[in-house]
């Protein structure tokens, strides 16, 4: 793979181009156009797009990828797609759920593979899991909220009052969660140990600290951190309060869980890419209709245990948490520069 490098002032897509063997004579087939349209830079979309990267490779058909970041501004992600449309592009990748969102909306004539989107159905992307119906398919980063209920009760053993710090303007993907969250806990089997969720929403970075201590005050054993972006790109916030509260954070982000709290559940992301990579294959190289392909899960999770986070709480990790653990760090993972766009 040849990788083209641009100036940053240079206000133009990223180019990555694989090429055939020059050394064949045989004839190759043209190179497909994919554009990769990005709503912004965490961790978790980087990860999913170097899976995707990679495993285009692998597959070895000529290609070129367009990878355009809107940097959460909704004019310069149109703008992105326009570009994508003038350039003939013969498929366009959605990297979470807000760039999937203005995909279906926009992108008619021509699939959208999405990729780490948590639930496409409560987002409105998919009318279920069994296909969206239109020309767009993809494959989500969900995980069952017994699963994510399961770790935190691991977490803190004797939970029973559950806090979710959401922000009021980036909430869609964590909105999905706590709707999908209370509907297991409303299907919780009489004579089981209950767990009462309560929602704060932070209005502003400088309200997050606040909304800590409103989950506090409400008597919350544990705050969770969805995927939101305004919660887990201003973790510092977060850590800060409930370090002086004392009180542990549990999360569902891949941010989250490695930026302070004591535990955190979430997929493989490279491997989503990997998977997107192979839709993007059935239909493109095998001509499968999008419309039937049913939205793609992951079968296994990744649990993070934080160390540090808890030794800055004073907490005792129990035993059992640590005992399924697949990784156990010691200091919050600081995000590249790049990584905070």
């Amino acid at each position: 793979m040849i990788r083209s490098s641009l100036p940053a002032a240079v206000a133009a897509p990223l180019v990555f181009l694989a090429t055939a063997d020059l050394r064949s004579q045989e004839p190759q087939p043209a190179p497909w156009k994919i554009g990769v349209l990005m709503w912004h830079r965490p961790e978790n979309d980087l990860q999913a797009l170097a899976g995707l990267e990679g495993a285009l490779r692998i597959a070895g058909r000529p290609h070129v990828v367009f990878v355009e970041d809107a940097d959460s501004d909704r004019e310069r992600a149109l703008a992105a797609l326009r570009r994508f449309a003038d350039s003939g592009v013969d498929a366009v990748v959605a990297l979470g759920t807000q760039a999937a969102l203005l995909c279906k909306e926009h992108v008619r004539d021509r699939p959208v593979v999405f990729t780490a989107v948590t639930n496409p159905v409560e987002s409105g992307i998919c009318p279920d899991w069994s296909g969206s119906g239109t020309s767009i398919a993809g494959n989500s980063n969900w995980v069952p909220s017994d699963t994510v209920l399961g770790l935190f009760r691991r977490a803190v053993p004797r939970l029973e009052r559950l806090g979710i710090l959401r922000s009021e303007d980036t909430g869609v993907v964590s909105l999905a969660e706590l709707k999908a969250m209370e509907r297991h806990l409303a299907e919780t089997p009489d004579g089981e140990p209950r767990v009462r969720l309560v929602e704060q929403r932070a209005a502003d970075v400088d309200d997050l600290g606040p909304a800590v201590q409103r989950l506090a005050d409400a008597g919350c054993e544990a705050i969770w951190v969805p995927i939101d972006f305004l919660v887990y790109e201003n973790m510092e916030r977060v850590t800060e309060a409930a370090a002086r509260l004392r009180i542990p954070l549990v999360s569902s982000s891949l941010r989250g869980a490695l930026s302070g709290a004591v535990a955190g559940v979430f997929t493989d992301y490279a491997m989503l890419g990997e998977r997107a990579a192979l839709i993007l294959l059935q239909i493109l190289e095998q001509g499968v209709d999008p419309s039937s392909i049913p939205v793609g899960t992951m079968r296994g999770y990744q649990v993070v245990v934080n160390l540090g986070a808890a030794r800055r709480l004073g907490y005792d990790l129990p035993l059992p948490l640590l005992a399924v653990a697949d990784r156990i760090i010691d200091e919050p993972q600081v995000a590249k520069p790049e990584d905070r766009r």
